[in-house]
This record gives structure tokens, C-alpha cells and sequence, in this order.
């Protein structure tokens, strides 16, 4: 890296990529976990009049 402007952009790059690092991390930490899968009840309706 012969030019100062090289330096300063490569360390720009990396404080973008550890900023998008830190903020994955901070949304997967703070997620709301999924709703649980529940299988629906099963209704039987009959139309048989006894």
C-alpha cells in the first residue's frame, strides 16, 4: 500500500464489515422467537339427527 488513500479505505472497509458483523449479531440476539407449531384441534361435526 504505497498510498495513504488505500490504507484509510481498507480501514474503512473493515469498520462497515465489523459494523454489519455487530449488528447481526445484535438482531439474531434480539429476535423474538418463533410462535410454537401446534396442530389444530380436531372438530367433528356430525349432521346426524338422533
Amino acid at each position: 500500500m504505497d498510498d495513504v488513500y488505500e490504507l484509510v479505505l481498507a480501514m474503512l472497509t473493515l469498520v462497515i464489515a465489523a459494523a454489519i458483523l455487530v449488528a447481526g449479531e445484535l438482531y439474531l440476539v434480539t429476535r423474538p422467537d418463533p410462535p410454537e407449531i401446534t396442530t389444530p384441534r380436531s372438530v367433528v361435526i356430525s349432521s346426524v339427527n338422533l
